[in-house]
């Protein structure tokens, strides 16, 4: 996902717009609009929507990253060659337990999240709970990774209403889930 300066000047430099047209667009003030650009604050989540609808209408397509949350880091690496498998563009990175992936979600706004369910400290149903809490993760895609069979723990899961992988991760079914999460954003 283009940060927030990335994603003014790529607006402004397709529409051949100046910070004043963007900010009589967007109903700011040219300040706000020339912060942005320069990152020296971040748009409300409102003003955000605006700027990625504005960047879809103009066909400006943003990066596409996936975040995993594992404590194992062979799922990382199983994502990233079949993320590739995808599309070479598609940018991986992973965290290794809930409370890393939280900052991390915070930080890069994946557009996919692969989110184990069993880890050590905060669990991926908790960290799946308050992603909800994280600014700009409202078109984020959650799906679910486990080698647990407990259908206690599968049914909170399923509750939350995403996607569920086993493990070990099937490379096929990987890569039919990272199309389908992602179809639309490319």
């Amino acid at each position: 996902m283009l940060s927030t300066p990335e994603l003014v000047a790529e607006i402004r430099r397709v529409a051949g717009e100046t910070q004043e047209g963007l900010a009589r667009r967007l109903g700011v003030s040219f300040p706000t609009v020339n912060a942005w650009e320069r990152g020296r604050s971040s748009p409300r989540p409102n003003h955000r929507r605006q700027l990625e609808e504005l960047a879809d209408q103009l066909g400006i397509t943003s990066e596409i990253s996936v975040l995993v949350i594992d404590d194992d880091p062979t799922t990382g690496a199983v994502v990233e060659a079949a993320a590739e498998e995808v599309d070479a563009a598609i940018t991986v990175e992973s965290a290794l337990n809930g409370w890393e992936g939280l900052v991390r979600c915070g930080a890069l706004r994946p557009s996919l999240i692969f989110l184990d369910i069993l880890m050590p400290g905060i669990d991926g149903i908790e960290v799946a709970r308050r992603l909800p809490d994280i600014a700009g993760l409202e078109r984020t895609e959650v799906v679910f990774v486990t080698s647990t069979t407990d259908e206690a723990i599968l049914t909170r899961a399923r509750s939350l209403g995403h996607s569920l992988l086993a493990k070990p991760l099937d490379v096929a079914r990987l890569i039919d889930s990272i199309r389908s999460h992602l179809g639309g954003r490319k």
